[in-house]
């Protein structure tokens, strides 16, 4: 820890938004403050390391210290989309940010570590109280200098919602049905690795709720499938509003009123026509400087369903299995029928 840096950014950790909580470190109980600006913040598709560059500056303090700064900041209430991946979480969050007045950021890296660790049950580093004192510290920090404040969790993410979010949260959940789910998580080049990547923290998660066959055997379709349900799952727990990605396309307008109004987000007509209008629509939310719209969305899935028809359907199968025999994945199964 350089001590110096560390009192510069505790002393302004109250006043300057671009002092931003980058990561939570369980162990030590520790924040990682680093000086981003502001603007960067609002733009960025992902605030985890993709963010840092050579210049930027960010030093390890104790999160007590931190707490302890930013003690007199008002307790906001931020408000959360939960989402199951690649399904246009990512553009309704920009879509929000141009039409409203909260700053809305997109899967900072703490969220991830609170994530992780609910994960494994039991064997938590922190308690159910530390984990929540932790979040409305970051809330504080996170809205900073905002009316309200929108976060856009990673994926794997949706777990906290019935754990650490008050009863009645602000925050919906936004996916697509599980058939055309599998066919865009299936259509990436590196689809069996990107699977892999989270599978046993999903299958854990889910296990929990409902019993699994072991990881090891599941196909890469299968894999999918436990990415669907797993977020899909643990939306239904936390009674989320759900969202379909199909229907923020088709109706933006309306999708977008509805969001705003469950996120608590002040949004005037005019604002949602001119941003649905903008070009926030016809770009890649994730990197924007590609374009993507709804026709070449639906070319991918269908060369998706040509491409791996045999990985889809054994996903599809291993959902109707469980559905089957599991009245609460039959409830999630009917929810999206």
């Amino acid at each position: 820890m350089n001590p110096n840096l560390a009192t510069e950014f505790l002393s302004a950790l109250a006043s300057d938004a671009s002092v931003f909580p980058h990561q939570y470190a369980l162990a030590p109980d520790q924040l990682l403050l680093a000086r981003i600006a502001v603007s960067t913040l609002r733009e960025a598709s992902f605030l985890d390391e993709r963010i840092l560059t050579r210049e930027t500056q960010g030093v390890w303090v104790r999160a007590d210290d931190a707490a302890a700064a930013a003690a007199a900041l008002p307790a906001p209430r931020a408000s959360y989309i939960f989402h199951s991946g690649h399904c246009g979480s990512t553009l309704m969050s920009r879509l929000l940010g141009a039409a409203g007045d909260a700053l809305a950021l997109r899967e900072p890296l703490p969220l991830r570590a609170f994530a992780f660790d609910r994960a494994e049950g039991g064997g938590a580093m922190l308690t159910i109280e530390k984990a929540k004192q932790r979040l409305a510290l970051l809330e504080k920090l996170w809205a900073r200098g905002a009316s309200s404040v929108v976060v856009k969790a990673t994926s794997i993410c949706t777990g906290l919602a019935a754990e650490l979010l008050p009863a009645e949260p602000r925050a919906l959940y936004i996916s697509q049905k599980p058939d055309i789910h599998l066919a865009v998580l299936l259509a990436g080049p590196n689809a069996a690795n990107d699977l892999r990547g989270f599978a046993q923290m999903r299958w854990r998660r889910l296990n929990v709720q409902v019993p699994l066959p072991p990881l090891s055997g599941l196909s890469t379709g299968e894999l999918a499938a436990l990415n669907w349900l797993a977020e899909t799952e643990a939306a239904a727990r936390a009674s989320l509003p759900v969202i379909d990605f199909d229907r923020l396309l088709t109706s933006p307008e309306e999708t977008l009123v509805a969001a705003a109004s469950v996120l608590g987000v002040a949004a005037p007509g005019e604002k949602i026509s001119a941003a649905v209008a903008s070009p926030i629509m016809k770009k890649y939310s994730k990197a924007p400087e590609h374009d993507y719209d709804a026709q070449l969305r639906r070319d991918i899935i269908a060369e998706a369903q040509r491409n791996h028809a045999s990985d889809i359907n054994k996903g599809m199968d291993w959902l109707a299995r469980l559905g089957a025999q599991h009245k609460t994945v039959k409830a999630v199964l009917d929810r999206w029928a």
